[in-house]
């Protein structure tokens, strides 16, 4: 489940119609939201709000033995105007990404951006929209991370990411910092990503290109065309340091449907050109030359409410392989409505014979009326979804999440078959990946957890300012080293920016 800040922020990117998924780094975003998912391994309790239309706060408290926490905040230039931030009102479906429908690429807007009603929301002539965001992690050592977030232009989006580490108390070395600088230029038909790190002077690029028309040209007959129903995207990402001498690349393919697929045509239309209904899916391929790896996702949502995904994973230079499957099952029920009870006085009214009371009931039936016989909205329907993933190994996910009163809930277990021997030590349970299982194969539990969060202050938005479609996120991994990672998920999973000093 996205945290509070995360929704703020992918909030933030819808606004401008900013295309999240037209980036390299979002190429198998589904298959890693339905495989994945990773299942909390404590209880940890989330706090959040939004303030004021253009600051929110979040603060988290957890606990395994040793009590841990932090703080965040963050500001936009932009009011969060109708942005549900109730937690009882947050759709959650973005919060717990799933299956994730692939539009059609559009030519982001030049000049002011309008909304559906041809009102201009902002103008990039004048103050560019603008996210500062800084979470403190404690206790220490504590770690800072600090992202700085302007939309250049239409088409251009620059990010700044620090990450500072405090050292433990009794030392007095100074702080570890890197930052992570990222521009982005998204023009509907290709997209490119230039990063550059002060780890080790990394370099880095991304790009993906879209086969088919380009969304740039004159539109003008668009109306007459039949509309894309699939689309095919081709990419790649290279990485070079020279002070380690290191380099990383990968390349990689999408194939998917686009809604116009899956629309039922009508029944007047015996159009014999009429798309033919079909379930919504998605087929990836990624390879990673240096490593020798190669990935095959194939996702699929058989109903509104159920979708399916596996992946297959083979190395060139090992002979290993990896198969993963899994799955997520969204579940509505709709809350009853409670019938208004008689509340006793129509005696009284009908004894002392009042014209206000008279005019008073006469105005209040057609109300009530209208009340019971309205469809239930949004608020009456309580939603939570069940994800389950199953390797090779037998290594078995489950995660519920879903409201409890106006509470946010996430809750997991993780299992699966380990081999014991006499020499093995008592860390050999400690949650890590585990082979098959031999003769000697046992059931143990890998980890279980309760996650809530509590959001107050519902303050709603009619527009926001997109930003990045994949946000940058700093984790501290050690003294001498610094990951590097994406909020969104990598499309080779072999390549990884981590660099341990010599």
């Amino acid at each position: 489940m996205l945290d509070f800040m995360d929704y703020i922020q992918l909030a933030f990117a819808e606004a401008t119609n900013w295309n999240r998924d037209n980036s390299y780094s979002s190429l198998t975003a589904t298959a890693q939201s339905i495989l994945d998912f990773s299942t909390p391994e404590r209880l940890r309790v989330h706090l959040s709000s939004l303030s004021t239309p253009h600051f929110a706060t979040s603060y988290t408290l957890g606990t395994v033995g040793l009590i841990d926490g932090s703080v965040s905040y963050l500001f936009s230039t932009v009011p969060f105007n109708s942005t549900p931030s109730k937690s009882a009102l947050i759709p959650l479906r973005k919060l717990a990404p799933g299956y994730r429908q692939i539009q059609a690429p559009v030519s982001p807007a030049h000049g002011p951006l309008l909304d559906g009603n041809n009102v201009q929301k902002y103008d990039y002539d004048g103050q560019k929209p603008t996210l500062l965001h800084a979470t403190l992690h404690l206790p220490p050592p504590t770690t800072l991370n600090a992202l700085f977030l302007r939309r250049i232009s239409p088409t251009m989006q620059w990010s700044l990411a620090v990450c500072s580490t405090r050292g433990p108390p009794l030392s007095k070395s100074a702080p570890q910092a890197a930052v992570l600088t990222q521009l982005s230029h998204d023009t509907g038909k290709y997209s490119n990503e230039y990063l550059f790190s002060t780890d080790n002077a990394l370099f880095g690029w991304r790009g993906l290109w879209n086969f088919g028309s380009d969304p740039r040209k004159d539109t003008s007959t668009a109306k007459d065309r039949p509309p894309l129903l699939s689309l095919l995207s081709a990419g790649a990402e290279a990485y070079y340091s020279p002070l380690s001498s290191l380099i990383g690349m990968s390349t990689g393919l999408r194939f998917s449907t686009l809604p116009a697929a899956t629309e039922v045509p009508s029944s007047s239309s015996s159009n014999n050109n009429a798309p033919i209904s079909t379930f919504p899916y998605s087929l990836t391929l990624t390879l990673t030359p240096l490593t020798g790896s190669l990935s095959a996702t194939y996702s699929v949502r058989a109903s509104p409410n159920l979708a399916f995904s596996s992946r297959f994973g083979f190395n060139v230079y090992s002979w290993e392989s990896e198969m993963v499957a899994g799955c997520e099952l969204w579940r509505q029920t709709r809350k009853p409505r409670l019938e208004e009870d008689d509340d006793g006085l129509e005696w009284a009214r009908r004894k002392m014979r009042m014209d206000v009371a008279t005019d008073t009931d006469a105005f209040q039936i057609p109300t009530e009326t209208a009340a019971k016989s309205s469809p239930p909205n949004d608020e009456d329907v309580s939603e939570s979804v069940i994800k389950i993933r199953v390797d090779q190994s037998w290594n078995v996910r489950l995660l519920w999440e879903g409201r409890v009163k106006e509470l946010l809930v996430s809750a997991g277990v993780g299992l699966g078959p380990s081999s014991f021997s006499s020499g093995c030590s008592s860390s050999s349970t400690s949650g890590q990946s585990a082979g098959g299982g031999g003769l000697g194969a046992a059931s143990y539990w890998r980890g279980v957890g309760l996650l809530a969060k509590q959001t107050a202050i519902s303050i709603d938005q009619n527009g926001l300012i997109a930003a990045l479609g994949s946000f940058l996120e700093f984790k501290s991994s050690g003294t001498d080293s610094l990951e590097i990672g994406l909020l969104g998920p990598r499309p080779a999973e072999p390549l990884s920016i981590d660099f341990p000093s010599a």
